[in-house]
């Protein structure tokens, strides 16, 4: 009973911040560690651009894009997925190191 609660603790503290970001322009990329139900960690990632209202510069996030955005979009997702590939070349080196 109790590794169910600890594989829930550690499944919503890890829900709650980004592990890593990247950012390019108003672009950016907020990688997660997440827990399936059974235990197992993997990464994944989510999208947002910033923006900034000209008539009343209040700013914000928004998970919609522009064509304009491509590049930057491009360039964020490679990276992520950079990231995230050698991180989980890491977690499986680090599985097979325990075993």
């Amino acid at each position: 009973m109790n590794e169910k609660i600890e594989i829930k603790k550690k499944k919503a503290a890890a829900a709650e911040i980004p592990i890593h970001s990247i950012r390019e322009g108003a672009v950016a990329a907020s990688i997660w560690r997440r827990m399936s139900p059974a235990g197992y960690e993997y990464f994944d990632f989510s999208l947002c651009r910033s923006w900034k209202s000209l008539s009343s510069g209040g700013t914000g996030n928004s998970r919609n894009f522009f064509s304009r955005n491509q590049v930057e979009l491009i360039k964020v997702v490679e990276e992520a997925c950079r990231w995230i590939a050698a991180h989980e070349l890491e977690q499986e080196s680090n599985r097979e190191e325990r075993n």
